[in-house]
């Protein structure tokens, strides 16, 4: 009994970790649309946490049905395991995007904030929008149309917090439950042996 209760203890704390991790992702998520500059498509923070969010209260949802129903508790525990590294992975790739399109941003607002201060162009939305046009190469990606700093900020902050999760929840691993033992299967009984007496009165009879 005081096995099973050490179990249980483990694998609900694993499940708020889980939940507690999916929180500081939607938190951050949060966070990265509250300071995005305008014009940014900072929405898509807030679904792509939220979904990894999600997932996590499932794996933490599933850990906790070990008990009655051991593989999907075994699901919830492992892919639990493992998504905050995947989700870490993802979060690094993209902040390095999101500063490779900050510095690019960054080197053509400044080229065309000093064509500004020389006069060559009048400041204007159409003049900004203009420059950029011609400033774009021929063959490749369309340049930034915003600083995305903020957006890498949270992105590494995020891998941060996925690494963290990872190492807590590797060192928090609970203690499994015995796995049901198999109904025993009795052997065969052997056969009765004839009463010697009814034997022989058998034996007369069929003389």
């Amino acid at each position: 009994m005081g096995q099973r209760n050490t179990s249980k203890a483990s694998i609900g704390r694993t499940s708020v970790i889980m939940f507690l991790y999916a929180a500081l992702l939607v938190t951050f998520g949060v966070l990265a649309y509250l300071i995005a500059p305008p014009g940014a498509h900072a929405q898509t923070a807030v679904v792509v946490t939220a979904i990894c969010a999600l997932l996590m209260v499932a794996m933490g949802v599933l850990s906790m049905l070990i008990h009655k129903k051991r593989n999907l508790g075994m699901i919830g525990i492992h892919v639990g395991l493992l998504l905050p590294m995947v989700f870490a992975v993802a979060f690094l790739v993209r902040a390095g995007s999101a500063y490779r399109s900050s510095g690019v941003y960054r080197y053509f607002e400044r080229a065309y904030q000093a064509e500004v201060k020389t006069g060559d162009i009048a400041d204007s939305a159409d003049a900004r929008s203009a420059y950029l046009e011609e400033a774009k190469p021929d063959r490749g990606k369309d340049l930034p149309s915003g600083d995305k700093a903020y957006l890498g900020l949270i992105l590494t902050i995020l891998f941060g917090v996925s690494v963290a999760a990872f190492v807590v929840l590797l060192l928090s691993r609970p203690k499994l439950p015995p796995k049901p033992a198999a109904p025993a299967v009795e052997p065969p009984s052997p056969p009765k042996p004839e009463h010697p007496i009814k034997s022989a009165e058998d034996e007369l009879g069929a003389d």
